[in-house]
C-alpha cells in the first residue's frame, strides 16, 4: 500500500513541478517580450504652431506626466546635443536676425574637411535673416526619449515680414548631417583629405568633376539624411513632416550654394507629401495633383540660375515636352536664410505616374545619357536604334514609319525646336532626357503607347548667356547641333531633318509656331515685367548671400543692377532672335522660300489650330509668319452650339482639317454657323 502511495506521490509531485517550471518559463518569456517592447513616449506639445507672428511671444511646451522636456534652439538634436536645455517655464521667441551667423559662415581652411566648396568662400559679412527654430523631446525616468518635435517661427518685427507673402521652405536637420567630416553631406569631408594624401590624388582633376572625391559629390541612399521640413505658402503652413534630404545636381554640387532633393518615406513618418505644392499642376485627365513623393530645390546663387524657371514659364504650354512644374521659394536651413530657390517637381518614375497615369514600375527613364528608372537595356536599345536608323535611308516612307512607331515625333521636334531657338550650349546630349511606358498600352491614354518622349532642363547657359560658342542672340545652333551630332540624339534628328521632307516640313512649321506663339515677344515681355516687379530684389539678396563680400546695402544695389541688366538681355534676345535663327535655318536646309504673313480671321464662334498652336485671337483676328512653299496644316474647332461651315479668302474649302501653302502674304477666313 505504501509503495502505491509513494508511486502516486511521485507522479503528482512531478506534475506539480513540471507545471511550476512551465509557469516560470512563460513568466520568463513574458518578461522577455515586455523588455523587447519599446516604451512609447509622446513628443512634447507646443503652445504655438509654426508660422509668422507680429511680435515676440513666450512659447510653452507640455509633455506627459513623469517626463522632462529637453530642447535646443540651434537645430541640433536635443537628445545628444551639448546645447540642449531642460524646459522650465517658457522659451522667448523673437527675431534672431541680428545674432551672429552660425551655419551661413561655415567654411574652414584648405586643410579642413569642413569646407562647403573646393574653392574660396568667405560667407556673408552681415547677419543673414533668421527664423527661430525649436526642437524638443520628452525624456522619462528610464532615460528613454520621445521622437523629436520641431517648429519654425518667424517674428516679423523687422525685415522678416516680406517672407509672409512668399513660398518659404524651412529645412531643419541635425547640423552633423550637413557639416560633420564623416557623414555631413554639405562639406568636402574627410574623404577629400584622405584622397589628397593618397596615391590616387590628381592635382589636375577639376574641382567641378561631378564624380569628385568629396562628401557632397556622393549619391544614393547612403548619403540621405533625415530632415524636418515645413513649407509656408503666403504665411500659411501647408507641409510639416520629416523627409529624406539629399544634395542635388552634377558639377554644381561644388558651389557653396547647393541644391537639394527632398523625399517622403514611410520610415520618416509619411510616404507622401499631401499638399498643393504647385499651382495649376494637372495630370493628363485635368485633375489637380496634390500628392507627391518628392520635390527638388534648385539654388539661385547667380541670376542665370533663374533662367531655368524663366524658360519653363515660356514653353510650359508645349505638351510635347515633359517638364517639371516650378515655383520660386525662399529656403531657410536650420533657421538661417539660405537664399532664393526654385522649387520644382523631381522628374522620376513617380512624376510620370502622377502626370501620365503610367505605373511607376513600368517607367523607363534616362537623363544625360544615363538610366535612372527601368532596365539599363532600355536606354541602350534607344541609343542603338538612333545610331542604326540615322544611317538608313530616312527618305523611305517605310523607314520613317518605323521611326514614328519608336519615338513620339511631336515630342522629338519640340526637344530640338526649344534647344535650337533659345540657343542651349550644354546640349543636346546633356540637360535632356527621355522616357516611355514599358507596360501594356491603356485605352484612351496616348502616353502609354510605348513611344519615347522627351524632356529638357537646366537652362542656365542659354538665352543670351554664352557657353561653348553659342547662347547669344546671333548663335547658329543648327550648325552647333551638326557639330555635336556624332551620337544620339543629334544624329537621328539631323538625319530626319535633312532627308525626310515630311519631318522637315513639320519641323519648319513648328519652329515658326515657336516664334509666333511660344516665344512671342509680347508674351516674353509680360513675363519679364513680372520678374522685374516681383523677383529682382529677391535675386539680388540671394546673390549677395553667396557672393556678397561687401556690406549688405552696397552689395544689394550692385546685384540688383546686374539682374536688371540680365532681364534687358533676355528681352533683347527674344526680340532679335527670329531675325538670326530663321536665316540660319534657311541656309542650313537650303530653303528657297521666305517668311510671309498668314492672317486668320474668324466669323462666328470657334478656334483655329495652325500647325501645332491654337493661338488667342484678338478681335477675331491673328497674324503669324510662316515660310512660303511649305504646306501649313489648319484645323477648325467649333464652340458649343456652332459648326464649322467653310474656309474662304485665300483658300475655298469646307474641310475641317485642311492645309495651305503660301507664296506671299495672305488672309484666310474661318466661318462658323
Amino acid at each position: 500500500m505504501r509503495k502505491i502511495f509513494n508511486y502516486y506521490f511521485i507522479i503528482l509531485f512531478s506534475i506539480f513541478y513540471f507545471t511550476l517550471q512551465l509557469r516560470d518559463l512563460r513568466l520568463i518569456e513574458d518578461e522577455e517580450e515586455e523588455e523587447e517592447e519599446p516604451t512609447i513616449i509622446k513628443p512634447p506639445g507646443f503652445s504655438r504652431i509654426s508660422g509668422f507672428y507680429p511680435e515676440n511671444f513666450k512659447l510653452k511646451l507640455q509633455s506627459e506626466e513623469g517626463t522632462k522636456i529637453y530642447y535646443t534652439v540651434d537645430a541640433s538634436d536635443p537628445r545628444t546635443s551639448d546645447t540642449a536645455e531642460e524646459f522650465k517655464d517658457y522659451i522667448l521667441i523673437y527675431d534672431k536676425t541680428k545674432e551672429k551667423n552660425v551655419y551661413a559662415n561655415i567654411h574652414e581652411g584648405e586643410d579642413s574637411p569642413v569646407r562647403v566648396t573646393q574653392g574660396n568662400f568667405n560667407g556673408p559679412v552681415y547677419p543673414v535673416d533668421k527664423a527661430f527654430i525649436v526642437r524638443a523631446v520628452a525624456k522619462n525616468s528610464k532615460g528613454e526619449f520621445s521622437e523629436i518635435n520641431s517648429r519654425t517661427y518667424f517674428v516679423t518685427t523687422d525685415d522678416l515680414e516680406i517672407y509672409q507673402d512668399l513660398t518659404v521652405v524651412s529645412i531643419v536637420t541635425n547640423p552633423k548631417n550637413l557639416f560633420d567630416p564623416e557623414i555631413g553631406i554639405y562639406v568636402t569631408g574627410q574623404m577629400y583629405l584622405d584622397w589628397k594624401k593618397s596615391d590616387d590624388y590628381d592635382p589636375k582633376r577639376s574641382p567641378w568633376d561631378k564624380n569628385g572625391e568629396c562628401n557632397f559629390f556622393q549619391r544614393g541612399k547612403l548619403w540621405e539624411r533625415e530632415a524636418f521640413v515645413t513649407i509656408f505658402d503666403k504665411g500659411e503652413k501647408i507641409v510639416q513632416q520629416n523627409m529624406g534630404l539629399r544634395i542635388k545636381g552634377a558639377s554644381t554640387r561644388n558651389n557653396p550654394g547647393k541644391s537639394f532633393n527632398l523625399l517622403a518615406n514611410i520610415k520618416y513618418g509619411k510616404s507622401t507629401i499631401e499638399a498643393e505644392l504647385f499651382k495649376d499642376n494637372y495630370d493628363l485627365n485635368g485633375k489637380l495633383i496634390t500628392s507627391y513623393k518628392s520635390f527638388s530645390l534648385r539654388c539661385v546663387y547667380e541670376n542665370n540660375r533663374l533662367k531655368d524657371k524663366f524658360g519653363w514659364d515660356i514653353f510650359k504650354s508645349r505638351k510635347g515636352l515633359t517638364s517639371a512644374n516650378m515655383r520660386n521659394s525662399i529656403v531657410f536651413l536650420n533657421g538661417e536664410y539660405w537664399g532664393l530657390y526654385v522649387m520644382q517637381e523631381k522628374v522620376d518614375d513617380n512624376f510620370i505616374e502622377n502626370h501620365y497615369s503610367i505605373p511607376h514600375k513600368d517607367v523607363a527613364l534616362s537623363k544625360n545619357g544615363e538610366t535612372e528608372e527601368g532596365p539599363e537595356e532600355e536606354w541602350e536599345n534607344l541609343n542603338d536604334f538612333a545610331d542604326s536608323y540615322s544611317k538608313k535611308d530616312l527618305s523611305d516612307k517605310k523607314v520613317y514609319e518605323q521611326v514614328k512607331k519608336y519615338i513620339d515625333i511631336d515630342s522629338f521636334i519640340d526637344l530640338f525646336a526649344t534647344g535650337i531657338y533659345i540657343s542651349i550650349g550644354d546640349w543636346p546630349r546633356q540637360n535632356s532626357g527621355e522616357w516611355r511606358n514599358t507596360g501594356e498600352p491603356q485605352e484612351g491614354n496616348k502616353y502609354s503607347d510605348g513611344k519615347w518622349r522627351f524632356m529638357i532642363f537646366d537652362l542656365d547657359y542659354t538665352m543670351g548667356n554664352k557657353f561653348a560658342g553659342v547662347g547669344e542672340v546671333n548663335s547658329d545652333n543648327f550648325k552647333f547641333v551638326e557639330k555635336k551630332s556624332g551620337n544620339y540624339p543629334g544624329n537621328l534628328f539631323l538625319g530626319l531633318l535633312k532627308n525626310n521632307s515630311e519631318f522637315q516640313n513639320k519641323f519648319i512649321n513648328v519652329y515658326c509656331d515657336y516664334a509666333n506663339e511660344v516665344y512671342n515677344i509680347n508674351k516674353v515681355k509680360n513675363i519679364i515685367e513680372d520678374y522685374r516687379d516681383n523677383w529682382v530684389d529677391l535675386v539680388a539678396y540671394s546673390q549677395l548671400r553667396w557672393w556678397g563680400w561687401s556690406s549688405k546695402l552696397e552689395g544689394f544695389a550692385s546685384y540688383k543692377q546686374r539682374y536688371l541688366q540680365a532681364l534687358d538681355t533676355l528681352y533683347d534676345f527674344f526680340e532679335r532672335r527670329p531675325k538670326y535663327t530663321f536665316q540660319h535655318m534657311k541656309d542650313f536646309l537650303g530653303l528657297k522660300g521666305d517668311l510671309v504673313d498668314l492672317t486668320i480671321e474668324i466669323r462666328g464662334r470657334g478656334k483655329v489650330q495652325i500647325s501645332s498652336i491654337t493661338p488667342k485671337f484678338v478681335n477675331n483676328k491673328w497674324t503669324g509668319k510662316y515660310f512660303s512653299g511649305i504646306p501649313i496644316p489648319l484645323k477648325a474647332i467649333s464652340e458649343a452650339g456652332y459648326t464649322f461651315k467653310e474656309w474662304t479668302g485665300f483658300i475655298m474649302s469646307n474641310k475641317t482639317n485642311d492645309e495651305v501653302t503660301l507664296f506671299n502674304n495672305q488672309t484666310i477666313i474661318a466661318i462658323f454657323d
